[in-house]
């Protein structure tokens, strides 16, 4: 009898060993995140999970360029970077990840990858004044046991029931049928032209008036502090650190809409100064190259460009790639004080209101 149950517990514990090892091994040969390696030649790989699989993008595919940004530069084509830029680009977009998200993300690709010699990344103008440790723990959390090099937390990853029958299994199932092998382009990948609804009506909804400025807010030493310790900790630094790597950024282009909020709340002044000093830390680089489009006009104040206030359409982001490759709107320390009086100039005069005519 007890031999018996010996022999039971033997035979069950192989086939539960069996039946791990058959489904980790199937996760780790298929690693549809990239957590091991390149893509299998023979299966097709959907990129639709940033935070998922952009750290096994940046660790294990071939590249010499990257394209990295919140959502604002998720619309970029990697085809439009290459053919200007030259190179192998890949696009890791991390929607609503701040300037220290994107800096780590930035530093692992360093670390991963040394062929790595162009970055090409908006810097979202409403993150400028951030503390320099801030994250977006309201997106949800990172997958830690795909980012770290612990080995005994993958099972996190090798033994995930949803990640075996979501994805995995409907992907050898597409195989077998005879379905391509690749992987979505990085022309597509988080790209969201085809949801979006652009225009006056969808950037302004149900707005009737942008109200006058009660007063001015000023550019305090602690604002000035928060933007020091953000651009040095989370753009200055890594780039000092690898003058071997061109870093093209840009400061983006919101709509004329966003600046008539700033405007009601008595804050445009506050973030131009902002810029300016954020501006003034960046131009100590010389191998950052920095534009700021927000002086484009016949961009920022139509609103067909925008889906809300800050978003702009895909044509916009290839113009943007065509002015940083040909230099248009690059700030020097020739130019730039320059730059923000004409910019400040604008956005605290212009007539908010004539927005409401274009719905």
């Amino acid at each position: 009898m007890i031999k018996n149950v010996k022999s039971w517990l033997v035979c069950a514990l192989v086939l539960v060993l069996a039946a791990l090892g058959i489904v980790g091994g199937t996760i780790a040969y298929i690693d549809p995140y990239f957590h091991y390696h390149k893509p299998q030649p023979n299966l097709y790989y959907e990129l639709d999970n940033q935070r998922s699989q952009n750290d096994g993008i940046i660790k294990r595919f071939d590249y010499d360029g990257m394209i990295i940004g919140t959502s604002m530069s998720e619309n970029f084509k990697t085809s439009e970077a290459e053919e200007l830029f030259g190179g192998t680009f890949i696009k890791v977009p991390f929607a609503g990840g701040t300037y220290k998200e994107q800096n780590e993300n930035i530093a692992n690709a360093i670390a991963a990858n040394p062929n790595l010699k162009t970055v090409i990344r908006p810097l979202d103008y409403a993150y400028i004044i951030d503390e320099p440790d801030r994250i977006r723990d309201d997106l949800g959390d990172y997958p830690e046991y795909l980012y770290d090099n612990n080995p005994f937390n993958d099972v996190n990853y090798i033994f995930n029931k949803e990640i075996l029958f979501d994805i995995c299994l409907p992907m050898i199932q597409k195989s077998i049928a005879g379905a391509p092998a690749g992987i979505t382009s990085f022309d597509d990948y988080s790209n969201w032209m085809d949801e979006a609804t652009f225009g006056a009506k969808a950037v302004l909804g149900d707005r009737t008036e942008f109200a006058p400025a009660p007063y001015k807010v000023p550019f305090v030493d602690e604002i000035k502090a928060n933007v020091y310790a953000n651009i040095t900790e989370n753009v200055t630094d890594i780039a000092k650190a690898n003058p071997d790597i061109d870093f093209y950024y840009y400061l983006t282009p919101y709509s004329a809409a966003w600046w008539g909020a700033q405007n009601e709340k008595g804050e445009v002044q506050r973030w131009i100064e902002s810029e300016r000093y954020a501006i003034s830390l960046m131009l100590e680089c010389d191998n950052i190259h920095l534009y700021s489009f927000n002086n484009e006009y016949d961009i920022t104040t139509n609103l067909d460009n925008y889906r809300d206030e800050c978003h702009h359409g895909d044509w916009v982001n290839s113009q943007i790639l065509a002015w940083m490759y040909s230099g248009t709107d690059q700030l020097t320390l020739e130019n730039y004080n320059e730059y923000i009086e004409v910019e400040m100039m604008y956005y605290l005069t212009f007539d908010y209101n004539s927005l409401l005519e274009q719905k």
